[in-house]
């Protein structure tokens, strides 16, 4: 009897032992979420993040034994394409005639891209390269990261008024999540020993031109006093 007891003990203490060591044990699902630090675009960590995975895949390849690379994504998941704002281009013509005028215009216009982050510029055009592939591939064929546009038109303007064209190109906007995909655990924050092996930056923001349906508007004004003193009428 007394050996039967002692063996219910043992039991006991064994499937209580257990039953700890899976209480205090992760699932692989939670260890591999526990792995990835979600931020905001708008927080600051998340710059510093980019620079991080930058400078990891640039050493990477320096450095072959040691697993320390990093890949940039975007999963772009909402898209608007708008004009953007209107800003004038090439010359002013004053006509001093009494009757309208048309007068034959050269200008170029040069629209660039935005995005969410103050980052260094190699960072800049690493997230760009992988915005463009993600947006280009999903959503438009013609994103870009800068447009200059080059033309001659006619620009008609009434007497003593000053014309000028006026131009507001399409911009594409995108939003969606940034991923950051180290090779290794990476330290990320400041004054902690937490890692991470992913990095999620949500609401990542990129504006570039399309290319398409910019609008060319011709703008005129009546001359001020100081104009019209050489004017006809």
């Amino acid at each position: 009897m007394p050996s039967i007891r002692r063996a219910s003990i043992l039991a006991g203490i064994a499937v209580g032992t257990a039953a700890g060591m899976l209480g205090l044990t992760a699932s692989p699902a939670a260890a591999a979420k526990n792995r990835t630090l979600t931020l905001d675009a708008s927080d600051p960590l998340a710059a510093k993040a980019l620079q991080i995975c930058y400078d990891a895949h640039e050493i990477g390849p320096a450095i072959p034994w040691q697993d320390i690379d990093c890949k940039i994504g975007y999963a772009p998941t909402a898209y608007q394409a708008a004009p953007g704002p209107e800003h004038p281009v090439g010359d002013r013509v004053l006509n001093y005639a009494s009757t309208t005028v048309t007068h034959t215009l050269a200008w170029s216009d040069t629209v660039t891209s935005s995005d969410s982050f103050e980052v260094s510029s190699s960072v800049k055009s690493a997230i760009w390269g992988a915005a463009e592939v993600a947006v280009t591939a999903k959503y438009t064929k013609t994103w870009t990261r800068s447009s200059t546009v080059s033309q001659t038109n006619s620009l008609p303007v009434p007497a003593c008024n000053v014309g000028w064209f006026s131009r507001a190109a399409e911009m594409g906007t995108a939003t969606g999540d940034l991923r950051l995909d180290f090779a290794s655990d990476t330290k990320i924050r400041s004054g902690t020993k937490k890692r991470y092996r992913h990095v999620v930056i949500k609401n990542s923001t990129f504006s570039a031109p399309t290319g398409q349906n910019d609008l060319l508007i011709a703008r005129s004004r009546t001359m001020t006093a100081d104009e019209r003193t050489a004017c006809a009428s």
